[in-house]
């Protein structure tokens, strides 16, 4: 029994780490398949036509990665920069419209990849939620998190005559997949968290908790 309850406390310490080296590894595999060796090869290969050395040629498998990485930085810095300005937003813009529109496919992925990339990690954008709050669903009685995102539809304010609010409530473990509905707003109960701890919360199944609002303290 001894032996057991150690290895599960090991397993419990090391798991984590393990996962997110795991992870980690998954992503470097990926940009390293995908954009590092691709770039990498791409700047070799004009190196090799413009110098006409071999040993270009003979050490690409090492240097395709080591090139391509820097390369791909450079890249996202300098879109980065292009697309602050002026020029950079209206070409972004209309290749949006008028490029990833028109193909079934991307038109239907790239919108939801987009929303995802803005709520979650562009903390400029005006997307992000505006507060954690609690609410009674999928019925009475029964309360869950949810993020308040507008102040709701006016059509339906003004049929119901109350004030109504968004409330987008998430689905464990996958964040960004839920229901939008509208609540009376008294009908919603304001929480300290913040989005962050509210996202650890509905990713972790509520395991992870806020220690300042964990019902054991």
């Amino acid at each position: 029994m001894k032996l057991k309850r150690v290895f599960v406390t090991g397993l419990i310490l090391l798991l984590p780490t393990l996962i997110t080296v795991f992870l980690l590894l998954l992503a470097f595999r990926f940009l390293n398949n995908n954009i590092a060796q691709p770039l990498g090869g791409f700047v070799l290969s004009i190196l090799h036509l413009i110098t006409g050395l071999s040993i270009l040629k003979e050490s690409s498998v090492v240097l395709k990665p080591l090139i391509g990485f820097p390369v791909a930085l450079i890249i996202i810095m300098l879109v980065g920069y292009f697309a602050a300005t002026i020029l950079g937003r209206r070409l972004f813009s209309a290749t949006e419209k008028f490029l990833f529109s028109k193909f079934p496919i991307v038109s239907f992925i790239y919108p939801y990849a987009k929303q995802f990339v803005n709520t979650f990690l562009n903390k400029e954008k005006k997307t992000e939620f505006k507060a954690v709050v609690a609410v009674q669903y999928p019925r009475l009685g029964i309360y869950c998190i949810g993020f308040l995102t507008s102040e709701g539809i006016r059509e339906v304010k003004n049929n119901v005559q109350k004030e109504l609010v968004a409330v987008f409530i998430p689905s464990s473990p996958t964040p960004f997949t839920g229901y939008t509905l509208m609540f009376p707003r008294e009908e919603t109960i304001p929480l300290k968290m913040t989005i962050d701890e509210a996202i650890r919360f509905v990713v972790s199944g509520g395991i992870l908790t806020p220690p300042d609002l964990n019902n054991k303290q």
